[in-house]
């Protein structure tokens, strides 16, 4: 029953991920714009894409649980819990899209329990579909993807992510400095679900993040999973969709030399 359910999700997902990325890509030029918070920005292209990704869930699957960026209620109340819980964010990378900067992406993941089931990320612009059932492997437009198994920082192409409230004295910026003169380079690209599936995608070798929050990287983080990555958390050894700070590489050696560099 559950491996029929995962992959009826599957194809309920995928065509919602690509109903919304058609929707963002239409409202490119003239969505309109307003602050939730300092720096965090979100647009009625938001709203728009997540409503045709949580319509779609709750017509074909109405006794799940669905938490969306732009409605997240208590989204706590879902970490651990035994119902089947849609994690999604309808758009990811919203300040890029606001500067048409073409590096944002539909996310949506599926767990149960603390279990990842399903991942699926839409990048719109390069028509890419990341795509991961837990245990079958990932793959981008259907094809098998893998992480590039780079073992040493020093080799590595590393992305990082910010929070909208950063500072000159946030421990992100320290931990920018010390990745920047130990990796080969280090990007900041802005969308943590296109930072995992290039991780996964062997585009990325590293990426690391302190404040995120579960719909940002439930689906990302079961592709880098399934294409043979390393998850780490930061603070704590073991890593939680729900805990907000992660380390994604593409092998084991190099997650441990990233953390041994963050922790300073």
């Amino acid at each position: 029953m559950s491996e029929r359910l995962i992959a009826d999700a599957k194809n309920i997902a995928l065509e919602a991920a690509r109903n919304a990325g058609l929707v963002l890509r239409q409202m490119l030029f003239h969505a309109s714009v307003r602050e939730k918070g300092p720096k965090d920005l979100v647009t009625d292209a938001d709203l728009a894409a997540q409503s045709i990704i949580e319509g779609a869930i709750k017509k074909n699957f109405p006794d799940h649980v669905f938490v969306g960026e732009e409605s997240p209620g208590n989204w706590r109340d879902a970490r651990g819990t035994d119902e089947w819980t849609w994690l999604v964010d309808p758009l990811d990378g919203t300040t890029n899209y606001v500067h048409r900067f073409p590096c944002f992406a539909v996310s949506i993941g599926l767990i149960k329990g603390n279990e990842l089931k399903l991942g699926v990320v839409y990048d719109p612009m390069a028509d890419d579909m990341y795509c991961a059932i837990r245990g079958g492997g990932a793959t981008r437009n259907a094809e098998p993807i893998q992480s590039s198994r780079c073992q040493k920082l020093e080799d590595a192409m590393v992305a990082a992510s910010f929070p909208p409230n950063v500072t000159k004295d946030s421990p992100e910026v320290q931990q920018f400095l010390d990745i920047l003169v130990q990796s080969q380079s280090v990007r900041r690209l802005g969308s943590a679900a296109l930072n995992l599936c290039y991780v996964a995608d062997g585009r990325l070798d590293g990426y690391w993040a302190n404040q995120l929050k579960p719909w940002d990287v439930a689906a990302g983080i079961l592709i880098v999973h399934e294409a043979g990555g390393s998850l780490r958390g930061i603070r704590q050894q073991e890593f939680s969709v729900w805990d907000g700070e992660l380390i994604a590489a593409s092998s084991s050696p190099l997650a441990i030399e990233m953390l041994t560099c963050l922790r300073g």
